[in-house]
């Protein structure tokens, strides 16, 4: 599978979680497009294109009267998740959400361990900051997605991350 291509099993779990979770009264949450500029297409099928800028995040939307936003990462090591693998714009996006009392974390899903974890904001900020100190760690090891932040159960939904969400967040 290709890089580019590694996380979109994982985002169908997602896709398909917030569509039980909007049918359900839950949440509304919606998948974030990329901004695409075309520049030469046939009919309704694009054949070139490119990035017009930076998107967002890859999701947003409300629960429970509260504005959520996330990114959704996928990573195949058993170990760590690099922060590499997040952009600035990403990380740039959730802390203003966060500055605004908006709900904004990153789950994480590691493929061969079988396991999601959300980790809030202010968890990965930390993080975040110490990576860009010149000596600074580059990645996030596993023992500490299991001290600092919270494991996503599979229940009706097969990443019910709001249950999390409603643990974890009060308003």
């Amino acid at each position: 599978m290709s890089h580019a291509n590694r996380g979109m099993a994982f985002e169908s779990l997602i896709d398909y979680t917030n569509e039980a979770y909007d049918r359900n009264g839950k949440a509304v949450i919606n998948k974030r497009p990329t901004p695409v500029k075309v520049t030469r297409s046939r009919g309704s099928k694009v054949m070139a294109g490119f990035f017009e800028k930076p998107s967002t995040v890859d999701y947003d939307g409300v629960a429970n009267g509260r504005a959520i936003a996330f990114e959704a990462k996928s990573v195949e090591s058993l170990t760590r998740f690099d922060i590499s693998n997040m952009n600035n714009h990403q990380y740039e996006y959730l802390e203003k959400y966060h500055r605004q009392q908006g709900i904004a974390f990153l789950l994480i899903h590691f493929t061969k361990l079988h396991k999601t974890y959300l980790m809030q904001f202010e968890t990965l900020r930390s993080y975040w900051l110490r990576s860009k100190e010149p000596k600074g760690r580059k990645s996030i090891p596993i023992d500490d997605f299991e001290m600092h932040a919270y494991e996503v159960p599979t229940t009706t939904v097969p990443v019910d991350y709001l249950s999390v969400v409603e643990r974890v967040y009060v308003a």
